[in-house]
């Protein structure tokens, strides 16, 4: 995994100190709208076999029975660690930094691939953090 962010929201974003499977994020201003593009590329191909742009993040935090793909993602980084409302109140909160294979739909290709997360305030704006997974799928 690869984490960038800007100073202007976030002071920090890694590892919590002593854990390697625990994220932490310092959130330093209300976030009051929050917008999310991701996209999955092969790594074999830099083909984009998934790709949506500017996901409406406060209205799948106050509400989660919606995407159910998005919720259970959401399940697996967040799960009991941190209550995620909008506005996103200035504080630490907590993530998983792993996920486990169950979470991936069954509609995914095998394969190597790069999950591309931008996080912005503003639809037109730019990224506030910015995450880089890279993972493999197997076929059983």
């Amino acid at each position: 995994m690869e984490l960038k962010y800007n100073r202007s929201y976030v002071e920090y974003f890694g590892l919590a100190p002593g854990e390697s499977q625990m994220l932490m994020i310092n959130v330093t201003r209300v976030v009051k709208t929050a917008f999310m593009d991701n996209r999955i590329e092969n790594e074999a191909t830099n083909r984009t076999v998934f790709n949506i742009k500017n996901f409406a993040v406060c209205n799948f935090l106050n509400n989660r029975l919606l995407p159910k793909l998005y919720s259970a993602f959401y399940e697996e980084l967040v799960g009991n660690f941190t209550a995620f409302k909008c506005p996103i109140s200035p504080g630490v909160y907590y993530l998983k930094n792993n996920i486990r294979e169950v979470v991936v739909p069954f509609f995914h290709p095998p394969g190597k691939f790069r999950l591309i997360v931008l996080l912005k305030t503003e639809i037109e704006g730019s990224s506030v953090v910015e995450l880089f997974w890279r993972y493999r799928v197997i076929s059983l």
